[in-house]
């Protein structure tokens, strides 16, 4: 199957963009625009490796995918954090609503 050829250096530097862009969404909690990102990542992701890359342009691909994949570490960590921040908040209202019942019991 024939694709177009693959615009390169942009493409590359939109995915270090959205790679950025993911992270300041993390840092502002907003999860769900991150998983949207994501999305259009994995598309630019998927036109970059769908042909080898020209020995030219490999250096700078390299840099970027090492740059997404430091990237993504600090967004698990930060996805981490904030499973742990919701998961203490469960267990406070949870103990507040045994509480509650303990004490209509009583």
């Amino acid at each position: 199957m024939n694709h177009p050829p693959v615009d390169w250096e942009p493409q590359i530097q939109h995915l270090r963009y959205l790679s950025l862009e993911m992270l300041e969404l993390a840092q502002a909690n907003d999860w769900e625009a991150v998983s949207e990102w994501e999305t259009r990542r994995r598309a630019v992701l998927d036109n970059l490796f769908r042909q080898p890359a020209p020995a030219a342009i490999v250096p700078l691909l390299e840099e970027a995918i090492r740059a997404t994949l430091a990237s993504d570490a600090r967004l698990t960590d930060m996805a981490r954090a904030e499973m742990d921040s919701i998961s203490d908040n469960l267990k406070l209202i949870q103990q507040g609503r045994r509480a509650m019942l303990a004490y209509h019991d009583f």
